[in-house]
Formats: C-alpha cells, structure tokens, sequence
C-alpha cells in the first residue's frame, strides 16, 4: 500500500476544531480502508485533544498532516509554541485535564518534539483491515494469526520525546 498523505493549516481558534475533526475522518474513509464508527469516534477524539490542545495551549497557525501507511494512520499537528505538553491530574469533576491520556490511551504511540519556533505532537493508531478471504476461510486458526500479527506490529517502538 503506499503512504497517503493529507496536510491543511488552521488559523488557531476554536471554531476550526469540529470540521478539522469532520475532515481527517472524512479523509480516512476516502482513503478507501474499512472504518467503523469505532474506530471513527476513536480517531475524532484523538484528532480533536491534540488540535484542541494546538488551539488553547499553542499558537497558531497549526499545521495538521495525515500519513497512512499500511494500515497505520499517523495525526502530527504543528504548532508555533515550544512549551512541553503536560499531562494534568484531573480531579473527578474537572471538565478538562485528560486529553494526552486520553491520546496515549486510544492510539499505539505517541510523542512530542521540538520543531522550529515550535513543536509537534503526533499519534499513531491502528486502522481496521479488511479481513481477506483466504485468511477467512483459514477458519479460527487463520483470524488468530492475522490478530497476533496485527498485535506484533502495534508494539511501540522507541520514541523521540513521550507526552509527559
């Protein structure tokens, strides 16, 4: 499969979050994979606490590229601010304070790093396959593999800087 890639800059203000949002999933499923409205709500999210975090954290513009590669969808958003990115303690009523968690939670990797002026944050998360027909027809034993392979490939490797 060959890398797909999608970039688009926004301004920085809040109003730009949802159809940011709307267009990377909408890219996703142009890009022809198999998306499941699991998998679409898990990537919104994801795209939505690293843009939301460019916005309110960050200065703008905020560059947001796409890169698909084998399965493997990578979110990078670029911001003109160097500041770390924190992970808070939220307290049980707190509205806010759990994005980068919530990122580390839902996809395979992620990290930070200092870029220009600025930094980047990205995350990477596992696309669905499609299950082919041979491997289908292999019965239990065959969907295992796949499952075991597919679980090998998603083991993080070494990262640049983790979300602290």
């Amino acid at each position: 499969m060959p890398t797909l890639v999608h970039r688009f800059v926004l301004v920085g203000i809040e109003s730009e979050v949802p159809p940011a949002r709307r267009e990377i999933v909408d890219k996703v499923r142009a890009w022809g994979g198999p998306l499941d409205e699991e998998a679409a709500d898990a990537i919104r999210l994801v795209a939505s606490e690293l843009i939301t975090n460019a916005v309110v954290h960050g200065e703008g513009p905020i560059t947001v590229t796409l890169v698909n590669r084998s399965g493997r969808l990578v979110i990078d958003v670029l911001d003109g601010d160097p500041s770390v990115p924190r992970t808070r303690g939220a307290q049980a009523d707190d509205e806010n304070g759990r994005g980068l968690a919530l990122v580390r939670l839902l996809s395979a990797r992620c990290a930070w790093e200092p870029a220009g002026a600025g930094k980047r944050v990205w995350a990477e998360m596992t696309l669905p396959m499609a299950v082919e027909m041979s491997t289908a027809a292999a019965g239990p034993r065959g969907l295992f593999a796949m499952w075991a392979k597919r679980r090998e490939e998603a083991e993080p490797k070494s990262l640049t800087a983790t979300v602290a």
